[in-house]
């Protein structure tokens, strides 16, 4: 029967989806069979789902004239009557054989779409299928009757979608389908609206002061009460007019800014609430289940391993968390690229995994937590682990670091050098890894959507990567700075920390100026000059400004001329042809409504290392010192706390403070680096401190190291037992004064 073109047309998009759809549930399902580890219960089940998926697209297909689509699913349906009939055994050949078709399906309707030839033998695929279902008396009824069926449901099957699409636009309102694009020109006018909401806020903030110095004029007014011998005085009728205003004037002006001041305020709070409101709304509009990315995966990691010839089980939890569209496609290249790492690298041979005695399934975990603005990704494999040694080797081998750099680093930096540009303990090319394409692309990624990746290991038991990403992007702060005069904005997620240093705490680190973090030089330059506004002036203020940036595995130490606060932002791009500026990401609205430029700060870590060494700060003479010229002192605690004030009271005084959270960080620093002094505490986790301090202790090495604990424990065994270890000193924290601890200090280094 022939159908009218437009309804035909609508009846192939909707098919086209159903196809999707139910070619995913075929796949699941015999993903599941093949595991050949399900209930009876949960055979049948599986069965009938991936029989109704066939029926289903056979029947569709068949009724819009769809043939080669409906051959295909005919003979799969065939085959699945076979397993539910238990005639017919599942092998791993027949699944092979299941999916290769279920492949062709969306390929078949591809090029009925295109109205191109099969990019594929129909009659080979169709062979196959027959002969997989083949093999007992009751092949040929089987093969006979779903084509009486089909013819039944013919029909209907093409009446459905109509059905369904009248529904949707009459009788139901549970939900309809938006295009993106009209999303994402909702999504552009909620973001006009925050940019006026924004100057609204800036305007009420000036509105403010005017009406905090009209009320400050009144008070003087009042104190100044004018009788008519002033009057008499008055050198002119504007002056005698102005002296003779009435109090009621100046009470009428002031009462009425304070009366408009709380009207703003309250409108403003309520658009702000509004603004908010909609602007939640519109990400909720975006946001998709995690499965509908993860659902593939299952067959992915499958044909990976059968490359590889490995067997490896993948088993994702949280699937069913929402986020935002955009943020999860981005999301498929890292997670891909993850998942070939963890099967090629990760996962052992099962010759390997026998000889060591691995007797549990190789298994990949995927488990998706919703953390409020963020979602956590985790992959877990049970596979080998990374062998911190051979990626320092590797490291060296290729020159990815400097010596000075690897002396610096604890154990979880030489790890995160994995995610560096063409690192790769790969010895050979395959098909799936060791091409130069390495996890910096993972990194890369997931930093461009404002996320982060770090890794965890356990040589011989196996390797987790943790994804950190928002929940949307729809949402921007920026640090508003100035340079040479000029006003920029430099967006906080690439913010590590804002400090204000001393000229004379700059530090020369193989011939180039650094700042010092955490023990860790970061190399410092001018922003001025980075963006070619000026060659920076000799800095002779007794502070400066710094701005700490960090993008991938790169960290950078900003100087501006002034740091002038945090505010919310919607950053616009700009318009050609500016549209590729350098170090530049867009701009955004001041309340005035002017534009300010905001840094793009992949761009400007770039530039400033490839200026190198050249681009140093201009400091008066003498005033840079060397990174050995401070005592250094080692912190062990796992209160960020109590690190933070006895690294602020230590550093005041002019030591050189390292910090750990833990006594195995603090004994693998202690391996790596020379400290004058050792301060720890006691209750920590996995090393406390009396096991560090023993072990400093019963080291040759490290003997002579002055050990002071510091800790909230005080009962006499308690410093007995301080003593019995080894420690110089012991300060309880009740009793804690910074001069106590300054003077132990002085005492022992």
């Amino acid at each position: 029967m022939d159908l009218d073109p437009d309804l035909l047309k609508e009846l192939i998009s909707i098919f086209k989806s159903e196809l999707s759809e139910q070619s995913q549930v075929m796949t699941e399902g015999l993903l599941k069979l093949e595991k050949n580890n399900l209930s009876d219960d949960e055979y049948h089940k599986t069965i009938d789902a991936i029989f109704r998926s066939a029926h289903n697209i056979k029947g569709a297909s068949k009724g819009i004239g769809v043939t080669d689509v409906g051959d295909i699913s005919h003979h799969l349906e065939t085959l699945f009557s076979s397993f539910r009939d238990k005639t017919k055994t599942v092998t791993p050949d027949i699944i092979d054989i299941c999916l290769d078709a279920v492949d062709k399906l969306e390929l078949a309707m591809q090029a009925y779409i295109e109205k191109t030839p099969l990019p594929f033998d129909l009659q080979t695929i169709l062979n196959g299928l027959a002969q997989g279902s083949v093999g007992q008396a009751v092949a040929s009824t089987t093969v006979s009757k779903p084509s009486t069926v089909a013819s039944k449901v013919a029909k209907p099957k093409k009446i459905a979608p109509e059905d369904r699409q009248l529904e949707s636009s009459v009788g139901s309102r549970e939900s309809i389908r938006v295009s993106i694009d009209n999303l994402d020109r909702v999504s552009a006018l909620m973001e006009e609206i925050q940019v006026n909401k924004i100057a609204i806020g800036e305007n009420y903030k000036k509105f403010s002061n005017i009406a905090l110095k009209i009320k400050k004029l009144d008070k003087i007014w009042k104190e100044s009460q004018v009788d008519s011998a002033c009057l008499d005085y008055a050198s002119s009728d504007s002056q005698k007019k102005m002296l003779g205003m009435g109090n009621d004037e100046v009470i009428e002006i002031q009462t009425s800014t304070e009366q408009l001041n709380k009207i703003m305020q309250t409108r403003l709070n309520e658009l702000t609430l509004l603004s908010n409101s909609l602007q939640d709304e519109i990400r909720m509009l975006r946001l998709v289940p995690a499965n509908t990315l993860f659902r593939n995966f299952p067959r992915l990691v499958r044909s990976l391993a059968h490359d590889l010839h490995k067997k490896v089980e993948l088993e994702i939890k949280g699937d069913d968390v929402k986020m935002d569209k955009m943020v999860l496609e981005s999301l498929y290249d890292p997670l891909i690229h993850l998942l070939r790492n963890a099967i090629d690298h990760g996962i052992e041979s099962l010759e390997v995994r026998n000889k060591n005695g691995k007797t549990n399934t190789p298994m990949i975990s995927m488990n998706v937590v919703d953390e409020g603005n963020e979602i956590l990704i985790t992959i877990h494999d049970n596979g080998a682990g990374i062998d911190i040694s051979k990626v320092k080797k590797t490291a060296e081998s290729k020159n990815i670091l400097s010596t000075t750099e690897m002396n610096l680093m604890q154990e979880r930096d030489i790890l995160d050098l994995i995610f560096r540009p063409g690192f790769s303990t790969k010895d050979i090319i395959t098909s799936v890894s060791g091409r130069g394409i390495g996890l910096d692309v993972v990194k890369s990624n997931i930093t461009d959507i404002k996320g982060s990746v770090s890794v965890e290991t356990e040589l011989g038991k196996g390797t987790t990567f943790y994804l950190r990403v928002p929940l949307t992007l729809s949402s921007e702060r920026g640090l508003m700075v100035r340079a040479y005069g000029q006003s920029f904005v430099i967006p906080t997620s690439s913010i590590e920390r804002v400090l204000t240093l001393n000229p004379q705490e700059v530090v020369e680190v193989e011939a180039s100026q650094a700042v010092m973090l955490d023990g860790i030089p970061i190399p410092l330059r001018t922003l001025a000059t980075l963006l070619d506004l000026k060659k920076a002036d000799v800095v002779r203020s007794q502070q400066v400004s710094i701005v700490v940036i960090k993008k991938g595995w790169h960290t950078l130490a900003l100087l501006v001329d002034e740091i002038m606060g945090e505010f919310e932002i919607v950053i616009k791009p700009l318009q050609s042809p500016l549209t590729n500026m350098n170090c530049i990401a867009g701009g955004t609205l001041s309340s005035s409504g002017s534009v300010i430029i905001v840094l793009n700060t992949s761009d400007i870590i770039k530039t400033a290392l490839d200026a190198g060494r050249s681009a140093r700060v201009a400091l008066d003479e003498n005033s840079t010192v060397r990174i050995e010229s401070k005592p250094h002192v080692l912190v062990v605690d796992d209160s960020i706390t109590t690190r933070a004030l006895e690294q602020n009271i230590l550093e005041n005084k002019g030591y050189k403070v390292t910090v750990a959270v833990n006594g195995k960080d603090a004994w693998e620093l202690l391996q790596r680096q020379a400290f004058a002094l050792l301060i720890t505490d006691i209750n920590m986790p996995i090393m406390d401190g009396f096991s560090l301090t023993e072990r400093v202790k019963q080291n040759e090495k490290l003997r002579d190291l002055p050990v002071v604990i510091v800790t909230s424990l005080g009962s006499d065994a308690e410093k007995k037992r301080g003593i019995e270890v080894g420690a110089n000193a012991y300060i309880v924290k009740n009793e804690f004064e910074s001069d106590a601890l300054l003077e132990i200090v002085s005492q022992l280094i």
